[in-house]
C-alpha cells in the first residue's frame, strides 16, 4: 500500500494572505483541492492523510466532501513546525499503514505534481528506501561567509532543487523521525532526515512546474501554468 501524507498547515503571511494559503483560489479551485485530486487520481495511491491547524478541520472536510475525496483517511493536527506536523501524520499512519508500505510526505502548496512523479517516487522509494522529487539547479550557486564574501563556487551539476513528494518506506520515515525528536534535530526536508541514519535517498526528476506556491508571483505563474495545460 501507498500513502500519501498531505502537509496542509502553511500560513499566507508572504502573501498577505489572513487565512491558510492553500485555501486560496487559482482559476476558482483552491490550491488544496488541486493538489487532492492529482493524488486522488493516481492508481498507485490508497490513502491520504492530511496533516493542517485545528481551526482550519472544517474547511478542509467541506472541500474534501465537494471534492468528492474517496481516499482521505485522516485529518490530523499539525505541529508548531513542518517537522512536528509530519510526525503527527506518522503517529496517524501507524494504525492503517504496513512497515513496508510507502508514505509520499507531500507539500498541499504543491498543486502541479505529476501523476508519472507520484509513480516513479513510488517506484524509486520501494527499491533504494527513499526518494524524492527534484529539479535540477539553472543557476551558478556560490558558498558565502559571514560578511557575504564568496569562499566557493559549487559544481552545478552536482546540485539538484528538491521539491515534493518526498517516498519512504513506512518504517524508514518513522525511524529517522523518531531519531530526529529524540536528538531535537529539525531539517529542512524530510529526506534529510533519512540521510541522518544513513538511508539511500534516489533523486527522481521532476517538472520545472512543480512549484511550491510561496509569493504572489507564484500565484500568477500557477495561472499560466493552468491555462499551458489546458492545451496540452
Amino acid at each position: 500500500m501507498n500513502y500519501a501524507l498531505i502537509c496542509a498547515g502553511g500560513k499566507g503571511k508572504r502573501m498577505e494572505h489572513e487565512k491558510n494559503k492553500v485555501f486560496m483560489k487559482i482559476k476558482g479551485k483552491e490550491i488544496i483541492a488541486r493538489t487532492l485530486e492529482v493524488f486522488e487520481k493516481t492508481e498507485e495511491v490508497q490513502g491520504i492523510v492530511i496533516s493542517t491547524s485545528m481551526e482550519d478541520f472544517a474547511e478542509m472536510e467541506k472541500i474534501i466532501t465537494r471534492e468528492g475525496c474517496k481516499k482521505v483517511e485522516a485529518i490530523v493536527e499539525g505541529g508548531k513546525e513542518r517537522q512536528d506536523s509530519v510526525y503527527n501524520g506518522l503517529k496517524k499512519l501507524k494504525e492503517i499503514a504496513g512497515k513496508e508500505d510507502i508514505v509520499l510526505i507531500h507539500n498541499a502548496a504543491n498543486p502541479f505534481v505529476k501523476k508519472e512523479t507520484i509513480s516513479r517516487c513510488i517506484k524509486e522509494a520501494r527499491e533504494f528506501g527513499a526518494s524524492v522529487a527534484a529539479q535540477k539547479v539553472k543557476d551558478t550557486i556560490k558558498k558565502v561567509n559571514e560578511d557575504l564574501l564568496v569562499k566557493e563556487t559549487l559544481n552545478r551539476k552536482e546540485l539538484w532543487q528538491m521539491q515534493t513528494p518526498q517516498a519512504i518506506i513506512f518504517h524508514i520515515a518513522l525511524k529517522a523521525f523518531e531519531k530526529a525528536f529524540e536528538e531535537k534535530f529539525y531539517g529542512t526536508d524530510d529526506v534529510q532526515l533519512v540521510e541522518r541514519i544513513h538511508g539511500k535517498v534516489k533523486i527522481v526528476e521532476c517538472s520545472y512546474e512543480n512549484i511550491k506556491i510561496t509569493t504572489q508571483e507564484d500565484i500568477e505563474l500557477a495561472e499560466k501554468i493552468i491555462e499551458k495545460r489546458k492545451t496540452e
